[in-house]
This record gives structure tokens, C-alpha cells and sequence, in this order.
């Protein structure tokens, strides 16, 4: 019983001391804390002490203060202290002081600086992440690969609606295209301005419909360049590279406006080319893939006469990017800009250099911060084509609900099975859209 009362008695000593010991070192960590915070906020004293005292403040004060006395003295005088003639007489001797000119030059620098600075780290605070569900997402690297985040901080949800839109309610279907520079478009939950999305066709599923706005986006544009908005009855066009989905859509949409469509693309997908509308099949020599296009539309044009318009896309059977097409293949009346490419092509900033790249970058900031102090908001819709927008969806989603045109979807991939799908989609075998969902 002793020993446990001895035992007991030590421990309990041992804890005291402890104790002892972590007081003594919280407490002196609070004084070194004190301490520095005196320490800062006398320097900052000291600082603002200097600068008051500088000899620049000291002579704005006193011209203050001295104007202040002028002025009291004229309205005891009855005298208009404000005068017009006069502010602009206070003005030009205020300017004609070196120093005083001097002075507000550097005080508008440090304006602009400070202002500047603090713009930055505004918008940079403004960036974080909020709170919201969680969702999967596709983010690139710095390596090209890709990898599956199944936890994703998702900025809020698609089965909500934000202040001021009209157009779209609760439970609404809709369907969107976002650009491959501005990315988000790769996750299972999204927020996105409702001038990019509009109500997707009627009956048509979520794998079809997304296979069809980035595609059915390049098919407008491409009509719009070659003029053939609404009807191109007697023309001949051609398309390499058919088998893509904006192939695809143009085959249809030139055909629904009375144009004769050639199509060029690998032998398997003649057949499902034809059904679509396509008028004539263009071989294609299998030994080079380079520049034999051309070569091919030049002999079938001298056999059944050539062409008014040539659109290159993005599938299998089109001519290598850069290879100058040949103009046997083209009317001698077509126009200059009857060649239209849709491939896509490195962005602007890719192709710069470090110092221009930056130069771009700062000028396009500043842009879009006159555009916000102008009241034109912070989006970027302007960069868009307008094809993009909700205005082309919803022309889009017309065209289908027609019956003019309808999606072609190839394979639909699991977010996990990304590299297959990039493969496939690449390959000679695809035919149309390949899509990956978030089950």
C-alpha cells in the first residue's frame, strides 16, 4: 500500500511539473507574441511618422491648410469660395509647381499600383473553390495524359437556375457545348452561363444529344462560310474526312439544301456515308494518306466534273494539315475561300513566345476588366462562335425535331475506359461522334 501511495504520489508530482512546464511555455510564447505585434506596430508607427513628416506631405499640408484659411476667410468676406475662375486659377498655380507636379505623379503611379495589386489579389481570392456537391472529373496535365478525380469539388448543379434566367426551369433537358480553351466540360456536374446551353430536342437521349452540339456547331459555321444557310440547290461539295461527326452533319444539312455531296473517307464507312445522303464516294488510295486526297479529288473531279466548295474535317480519309489542295479539284468560278477547313488548329497562346505570350495574356486581362468596368460583365461569350451559343443550339435542336438532321453516335465510354475512347476516336474505324459518359 505504500509503494502504490509512493508510486501514486510521484506521478502525480510528474504531471504537476508538467503542467508547470507547459504553463511557463505557453506563457512566454503569448509574451513573444505580444512582443513581436508591439514590435510591428511601432515600426509601422515610425513609418508613418517619416512619411508625414517628408517633406512633400509637409508642404501638401500646409498648401491645405493655408487654402483652407482662404477659403474660411472668403466666406466670413462673403465671398463664393468655390468660384469657377478661381478653382481653375488654384489649379494652374498648383500645376505650375514642379514639386506639386512631381508629388501627384507619384501618387497617380502609386494609385495605379496599389490599385492594381489589389485588383489582382481580389480576382485571385475570387477564384477558390467553393463549397458545393461533389462530382467525377476528367483533368488534364502537364503531360497531355488524363486522369479520373472521383471526388471533384463541383461549383453547383445542373438542376438549378440562377438569378435573372427565364428561359430554362427545374427538370429542363438541356444540352451545351463549352470550348476546348475554356475546359469544364469534362465532369459529371457543372455550372455554366445560360447563354451556352438551350433546351435539347424532344426524345432524344443524353448519349445522342451529346454528340451532336460540337459537331452540329462546326456544321453551321462551315455552311455560313461556304453561304449556304438555306439553299445550295445545284451546287457540288465535297467532304474529306466524312466519317467525323461534323462530317456527318454536313453530309445531312447539304443534302436537306438540295447541294450534291461527294464524300471522301475509308472504304468501311461508304455504306453508312451513302444512307446519310452522300451522293458520291470518292476512293481513296490506302498507301498514302498524306497528300493522295488531293490527288484523288483532282482525277475523280476530271471524270465527273469538280466541285464549288471542298470542306476539310477532322476523320479519317482528309489530306494532311498544310498540304495545299489542288485546284483541279475546284470550279474555275469558286470562290477564294471555297476550301474550308474545320480541323481544329494550337491555340494563340501555344503558338507565341514566353515574352509575347505574356504581353497577349496581360492585354487580354485588361480587355476584359474594361469590359467589366463598362458594364459588359466578365464572360467571355464574345470570344464564341456564335454557333456555340444558345442561339445555334436551339437552332440545332430545330433541325433534329425536323427530321434534317440527326446524331450519329459511334461508342459511348466510361469516364475509366477515357484512353480507349481516345483511341477509337482517332483511329480509321470511328464513324460519327464517340461519347463518354458519367454513368
Amino acid at each position: 500500500m505504500d509503494e502504490l501511495k509512493l508510486k501514486a504520489g510521484e506521478k502525480i508530482g510528474a504531471l504537476h511539473e508538467a503542467a508547470k512546464t507547459a504553463a511557463g511555455t505557453g506563457r512566454s510564447r503569448v509574451e513573444d507574441a505580444v512582443n513581436h505585434t508591439v514590435d510591428v506596430l511601432n515600426k509601422i508607427r515610425e513609418a508613418f511618422n517619416d512619411i508625414w513628416h517628408h517633406e512633400l506631405i509637409a508642404e501638401g499640408r500646409d498648401r491645405i491648410a493655408a487654402w483652407t484659411r482662404d477659403a474660411a476667410q472668403r466666406i466670413r468676406d462673403g465671398t463664393p469660395p468655390l468660384s469657377p475662375v478661381l478653382l481653375y486659377e488654384e489649379l494652374v498655380a498648383l500645376f505650375t509647381d514642379r514639386v506639386w507636379r512631381r508629388s501627384m505623379v507619384i501618387f497617380a503611379c502609386g494609385l495605379a499600383l496599389g490599385g492594381g495589386c489589389g485588383l489582382a489579389v481580389g480576382l485571385r481570392c475570387g477564384t477558390h473553390v467553393p463549397s458545393g456537391p461533389h462530382a467525377r472529373a476528367l483533368h488534364a496535365q502537364n503531360d497531355q495524359s488524363v486522369i479520373l478525380v472521383e471526388d471533384a469539388t463541383a461549383p453547383g448543379v445542373v438542376l438549378d437556375v440562377g438569378y435573372g434566367v427565364g428561359h430554362l426551369e427545374l427538370g429542363d433537358e438541356v444540352w451545351g457545348c463549352v470550348s476546348e480553351w475554356s475546359g469544364g466540360a469534362a465532369t459529371e456536374l457543372l455550372t455554366i452561363r445560360s447563354t451556352r446551353v438551350s433546351k435539347r430536342p424532344h426524345g432524344l437521349a443524353a448519349d445522342a444529344a451529346a454528340s451532336l452540339p460540337w459537331a452540329g456547331g462546326l456544321a453551321l459555321r462551315a455552311l455560313e462560310r461556304l453561304r449556304c444557310t438555306s439553299e445550295c440547290k445545284g451546287k457540288r461539295m465535297v467532304i474529306c474526312g466524312a466519317a467525323s461527326g461534323e462530317g456527318c452533319a454536313l453530309i445531312q444539312l447539304l443534302t436537306a439544301r438540295g447541294a450534291h455531296v461527294s464524300v471522301l473517307a475509308p472504304r468501311r464507312a461508304r455504306n453508312a456515308l451513302q444512307n446519310l445522303g452522300a451522293h458520291e464516294y470518292v476512293e481513296l488510295d490506302a498507301n498514302n494518306h498524306s497528300t493522295a486526297p488531293w490527288a484523288a479529288l483532282a482525277q475523280h473531279g476530271g471524270r465527273a466534273g469538280p466541285w464549288d466548295g471542298v470542306l476539310a474535317c477532322g476523320g479519317a480519309g482528309a489530306p494532311a494539315a498544310g498540304c495545299a489542295p489542288a485546284r483541279a479539284a475546284l470550279k474555275a468560278t469558286a470562290a477564294r475561300d471555297a476550301v474550308v477547313e474545320l480541323r481544329p488548329t494550337p491555340l494563340i497562346t501555344d503558338r507565341l513566345p514566353i515574352p509575347l505570350s505574356v504581353m497577349f495574356a496581360a492585354s487580354f486581362y485588361t480587355f476584359r476588366v474594361l469590359r467589366w468596368v463598362l458594364g459588359c460583365g466578365t464572360h467571355t461569350d464574345w470570344l464564341e462562335e456564335k454557333q456555340r451559343l444558345a442561339d445555334g443550339l436551339t437552332s440545332l435542336a430545330s433541325l433534329v425535331n425536323e427530321g434534317t438532321l440527326r446524331p450519329v453516335l459511334d461508342k459511348v465510354y466510361l469516364p475509366e475506359d477515357f484512353e480507349a475512347a481516345l483511341a477509337h476516336a482517332c483511329s480509321d474505324e470511328a464513324l460519327g461522334t464517340t461519347v463518354i459518359r458519367f454513368p
